[in-house]
């Protein structure tokens, strides 16, 4: 009997024991998902977060301590921000790569309170990059001319759909020049974007072209996310579809993945379009994909190049280049050196790893490329 009793209660502790244990891990892991960093804590690393992480560069008297990558998630872009300043207390300077990087940035500065105390240099026209760099927030902002982007994409697959291939260069690169956007050019600049975006929709706007005449060619203009920074470019497609007698679908991938590029792309094959001009997000396993539609249609890149594949031309920023004037705008707010830390969607687009190794080039001083 004493045996049988001994046995029940062993059974019945060692069911309370995994129960308990059972309790105790479920409840951590929940505390791990939830719980917000504390002011003052320690804030996660780059790998713990889910952001990439490519570690710490001394280049000249600066230190790079890092580059976080997003993922095109704009809760994230701000987290890693937010992150950084509890992390690094002691950073001098804030770098976003991409549109919304800048906007993420000063967001996070504000809500810390250090908003025209923390330097931040960027990228692109986005609106609250444009506001921030008017307010004194953003000291600088490298601009791309999207519009260009979308207007030149145009022509060139417009041309090359009616046979003309003079308008591919020699090179295969349509260069379109980057702007460095400070406080003293800002007016000027933003008066020009507005009634960039503005003239489609007034009627005040001067007389179209005289469009070409003929059949209506059919194209796709397909980015990289969505971000507000291709309404831009929308502009541009827009004005060069009156002017070279073509109809473009203007395709935006939800969450700027591969994945859905790859399923727009397949889209636009099946429908025969005839031209494609695409920023790839992923350029070194896109390539199979963008040589399919190579087969089908006349197929150039736009903002970010996949140079190894069979498209026809680039059309757009010298993204290293662009790199190299963001490095100058770093050092100029830093000349006695400092912390600075990189933020971007993703490494793997070619964009963004041509403009960070701008940056980190210009800050060690190295020579330009030939």
């Amino acid at each position: 009997m004493a045996g049988r009793q001994e046995k029940h209660a062993m059974k019945k502790n060692l069911f309370w024991s995994v129960f308990v244990g059972i309790f105790v891990l479920s409840a951590t892991v929940g505390c791990q998902k939830s719980e917000a960093p504390k002011a003052g804590a320690k804030a996660q690393s780059p790998a713990q977060s889910g952001g990439e992480s490519t570690g710490m560069i001394q280049a000249g008297n600066i230190t790079i301590l890092d580059t976080r990558t997003d993922l095109t998630d704009r809760s994230r872009a701000k987290q890693n921000v937010e992150d950084t300043m509890i992390r690094y207390p002691d950073v001098s300077c804030l770098v976003g790569l991409w549109s919304y990087n800048g906007p993420a940035i000063l967001s996070a500065v504000k809500n810390a309170k250090k908003e025209g105390k923390m330097p931040i240099v960027c990228f692109d026209e986005e609106e609250d990059t444009l506001q921030g760099i008017t307010d004194g927030f953003i000291q600088a902002t490298i601009v791309q001319q999207p519009y260009q982007f979308g207007y030149q994409s145009m022509r060139i697959l417009a041309a090359l759909a009616r046979n003309d291939k003079s308008v591919i260069p020699a090179n295969q690169i349509v260069d379109i020049p980057v702007q460095v956007i400070r406080k003293e050019n800002i007016k000027e600049f933003w008066d020009h974007l507005k009634s960039l975006l503005a003239v489609r929709n007034t009627s005040t706007a001067p007389p179209p072209a005289q469009p070409i005449a003929g059949d209506k060619i059919r194209l796709a203009f397909l980015t990289n996310n969505p971000s507000d920074f291709w309404r831009i470019a929308q502009a541009g497609v827009r004005k060069a579809e009156t002017e070279f007698n073509v109809s473009c679908e203007f395709l935006m991938p939800p969450d700027g993945t591969a994945a859905e590029q790859q399923r727009l792309v397949e889209a636009v094959i099946a429908r025969k379009t005839q031209g494609l001009a695409i920023s790839p997000n992923d350029a070194e396993n896109q390539i199979d994909m963008i040589n399919r539609a190579c087969a089908g249609m006349n197929v150039i890149c736009h903002d970010s190049d996949a140079p190894k594949s069979k498209r026809l031309c680039y059309v757009g920023t010298n993204n290293y280049k662009a790199g190299r004037e963001a490095g100058k705008q770093i050092k100029a707010v830093l000349p006695n050196g400092g912390k600075i830390m990189l933020f971007v969607g993703r490494l793997d687009a070619q964009n963004a790893a041509d403009r960070r190794k701008g940056i980190i080039d210009e800050l060690k001083g190295a020579p330009m490329p030939q």
